[in-house]
């Protein structure tokens, strides 16, 4: 009789209710996200380690070289205007236009994840940089002078966090509209160029920028995970509360 049951994956010995329940938590938010940001996490440990060896010293040089051969004075104008969006300034005027926005909208919990995630991400620039301490390609002559440590890039982490929630939250709004998804894809294409601005100018490798983008990205999925919880408690606290309302209401207290 043992013997027969072992043959089964214990799947198949639950219920078709358990079994839904645990497909739905599988393929809930919570898993995505939280599945995102390890996998993410794991693959900058990976990236960090090799980096530190300098296993794509080789690699990288060849595609900054590779990069730079399409200069053009035109593409130069682009760059610097791209680069700018990721830097200190750009950011605190884009930070500035998305708080307003969510501000005007009442999104009030919205802007204290954006808050969440660009902090987040400034304290990964800082830390990290000083904690590799890498120092910056010279391959080329860099079109811009940067004085500041190159693993990671900030640029790019900081562009991926802030393009990466605005993506989040256009799509979150209502996951079910396609134009949504594309709008939160050219959201993330206008982070990407501005990592790829990075490499064409010559102040980062390209291990920078990937490092960047899986840091960027893996902490929007954590802070989309926090808040897609503190959602659901808030509403299951809400629930309570108007259930313990109308108990009051249809059993007053007796005087």
């Amino acid at each position: 009789m043992t013997a027969n049951v072992e043959q089964h994956h214990p799947i198949e010995q639950l219920t078709t209710r358990r079994v839904e329940r645990l497909l739905k938590i599988l393929t809930s938010y919570y898993f995505i996200a939280l599945a995102i940001g390890a996998s993410f996490a794991y693959l900058f440990g990976w990236l960090a380690d090799e980096v530190t060896e300098n296993e794509f010293g080789v690699d990288n040089a060849a595609i900054l070289l590779h990069i730079h051969s399409f200069r053009t004075p035109m593409l130069d104008r682009f760059a610097f205007d791209l680069t700018f969006l990721g830097s200190a300034l750009g950011i605190i005027i884009l930070s500035a236009l998305i708080i307003g926005g969510l501000w005007l909208l009442k999104r009030y919990v919205e802007i204290g994840m954006y808050a969440a995630v660009l902090i987040g991400a400034s304290v990964m620039v800082v830390t990290l940089k000083l904690f590799f301490h890498q120092l910056r390609p010279q391959v080329f002559p860099p079109l811009v002078h940067e004085t500041s440590y190159s693993f990671p890039s900030g640029h790019s982490l900081t562009s991926f966090a802030v393009w990466g929630f605005v993506a989040w939250w256009i799509v979150s709004l209502d996951p079910k509209q396609l134009w949504r998804w594309l709008l939160g894809l050219l959201s993330v294409m206008v982070a990407a160029l501005v990592a790829l601005s990075r490499l064409y100018l010559g102040v980062h490798w390209p291990t920078d920028v990937l490092a960047g983008f899986f840091l960027g990205f893996g902490w929007v999925a954590v802070c989309a995970l926090g808040h897609r919880w503190l959602t659901r408690h808030a509403r299951q606290e809400r629930r309570e509360q108007l259930y313990q309302r109308r108990l009051r209401h249809h059993w007053p207290r007796m005087t």
